[in-house]
């Protein structure tokens, strides 16, 4: 279970917000976190009454990353946890990919390593001007392999591999010249413009959405032709099942 306070979750509507609540901790994502967002992103997923969640975060950044000094006191002491921790941060990485649900991201300030992660692998991402994008796994004698698979998909292999050799951070308007994300909004107007795009898709038929998500990942996935025919047979499915 997430700590009491620690992953907030507010209904909007059709619109469920998860806000990461651990300012003190920079929202670092600990065991108990890492497992509240992939239950509630599992559950607002298994809820028609959930069209489209928004992820954001209170205090100054959006997140620091994976929990470090959790992590290294779970090696040490318990390795079971360790694996299980090891396992929800590829959930993290890929859940969202698999959901039919849309994902924001409203990232208010710095997002590194699995927050970078966590904000990038959202279906669509807004940023303040104070937000930073940044893998500096290097720095710490470790690999950002998991998030490399996204981060690739993101901007393509050049731009991955200089940042998560370098390790250096880049600024909202750099990412947003990437591909990275699609707005810079000032940071008074992030969560309302968050939430107004969250309605904005939740007016749509979900099962419209669902098959628009499917069909960006088999883009990535399969080939040309492949996916093509994908998208044509998921089309004729929601046709056939609207009567």
């Amino acid at each position: 279970m997430v700590e009491e306070n620690e992953l907030l979750a507010e209904r909007h509507g059709h619109v469920l917000l998860l806000t990461l609540n651990r300012h003190p901790k920079r929202n670092a994502l600990g065991l108990a976190m890492l497992q509240g967002l992939v239950d509630a992103l599992n559950g607002a997923d298994a809820d028609p009454d959930t069209r489209c969640v928004v992820i954001a975060a209170r205090g100054s950044c959006f997140c620091a990353g994976a929990d470090l000094e959790e992590a290294r006191r779970l090696a040490r002491e318990q390795p079971e946890l360790a694996s299980r921790r090891s396992d929800l941060l590829i959930d993290i990485n890929t859940i969202v990919a698999r959901l039919g649900t849309p994902v924001i991201a409203a990232v208010n300030g710095p997002a590194i390593g699995a927050g970078a992660g966590l904000a990038l692998g959202s279906d669509l991402v807004l940023a303040a001007p104070a937000a930073r994008f940044g893998y500096p796994e290097v720095k710490h004698g470790i690999s950002a392999g998991m998030l490399i698979p996204n981060l690739i998909r993101q901007v393509g292999p050049k731009a991955a591999f200089e940042l998560v050799a370098t390790g250096d951070p880049i600024d909202a308007e750099r990412a947003y010249a990437l591909g990275m994300i699609n707005r810079v909004v000032p940071e008074a107007e992030l969560l309302p413009a968050a939430l107004a795009l969250a309605e904005r898709l939740a007016q749509f038929a979900p099962a419209g959405l669902a098959a628009s998500k499917r069909a960006f990942q088999q883009a990535y996935e399969l080939s040309l032709e492949d996916a093509v025919r994908a998208a044509r047979d998921v089309n004729d499915q929601i046709r056939a099942s609207a009567g």
